[in-house]
């Protein structure tokens, strides 16, 4: 079995095609005002109606109004929604579409009731990696996505450390703040070529 990869923060068509030629399983669209991979909805509807069919869309939210959520999805046609924020499971179950959670190892997973994990670092695109051991033990258990820290040079040896479900990528595959597309077509060669 090959991991699946996510490549998130996506701006521009020219690199969700990059990202869909070289096999992505995932594209992520990050409606977070405060990041700085945030994509106004129109413009994102704008490369999804180009892609749609060819990969699986992921709208990123933290802390977000429910009902927003819920419309931005079938407006866009997302497939998932991820949540970054305090949302509980009553806000999950709400949610129209499955989830993917971002946790950190503090938190108990066994309590949240969503699709996926996420684990990534407590300040996300700096700080230090999630304990990679620790990763691989709730990974045996949960389907697990891991981000945070990983990049071309990286990816394959905690692939195969940590089994996860899939791998997660923003800031490893962009140059100076901009989605770099070698950096995409490596990132997915490398993670899909560790069996796990």
């Amino acid at each position: 079995m090959k991991v699946k990869v996510k490549i998130c923060g996506i701006r521009s068509l020219k690199a969700a095609q990059a990202a869909i030629d070289a096999g992505a399983d995932f594209l992520g669209f990050n409606f977070v005002l405060s990041s700085q991979r945030y994509i106004d909805p129109s413009k994102a509807l704008e490369i999804i109606k180009l892609i749609r069919g060819k990969t699986r869309l992921v709208g990123v939210f933290q802390n977000a109004d429910l009902k927003n959520v819920n419309v931005m999805a079938v407006n866009l046609g997302l497939d998932l929604v991820q949540l970054h924020g305090n949302e509980d499971n009553e806000y999950i179950s709400k949610v129209t579409k499955p989830v993917i959670k971002s946790v950190s190892l503090s938190k108990q997973i066994q309590r949240i009731k969503a699709a996926y994990f996420l684990l990534d670092r407590i300040k996300r695109s700096r700080g230090e990696m999630v304990n990679l051991k620790k990763a691989a033990q709730l990974a045996i258990n949960f389907p697990i996505f891991f981000a945070g820290g990983l990049n071309s040079d990286n990816v394959a040896s905690i692939i195969a450390r940590v089994r996860p479900q899939a791998v997660d990528v923003a800031s490893g595959v962009e140059t100076n703040g901009e989605q770099n597309l070698e950096k995409i077509r490596m990132f997915i060669r490398n993670a899909k070529g560790v069996k796990i």
